[in-house]
């Protein structure tokens, strides 16, 4: 299968972890982010710290995503329209995750 060319990796349309370097009012403004730990559709990117993260004029997306059981996941990238990032309990997920 062909790589996803940048311009088509899906959004991330909005994300509610606050607290994360990369997320200025609700919108992740990381290049790109890793969804993913195997086992969880956790943000693999978040940066809880003070610092102010990321790249004001872009808006962030989904570079490459571990959730292989994922009815969204072809090959290891994302291939949704958009996602929504947020708080699953205690951790920062992605909330699109759909398990085959």
């Amino acid at each position: 299968m062909a790589a996803t060319p940048v311009m088509q990796l899906p959004v991330i349309s909005e994300c509610a972890a606050e607290s994360c370097a990369y997320n200025h009012d609700h919108t992740c403004h990381a290049a790109a982010i890793t969804v993913g730990d195997l086992s969880s559709p956790v943000c693999d990117t978040f940066v809880g710290a003070d610092l102010e993260g990321g790249e004001p004029s872009v808006t962030g997306r989904v570079g490459a995503c571990k959730m292989a059981d994922c009815r969204h996941n072809t090959g290891l990238e994302c291939h949704a329209p958009s996602i929504t990032v947020g708080y699953e309990e205690e951790q920062v997920d992605c909330l699109t995750y759909a398990q085959t």
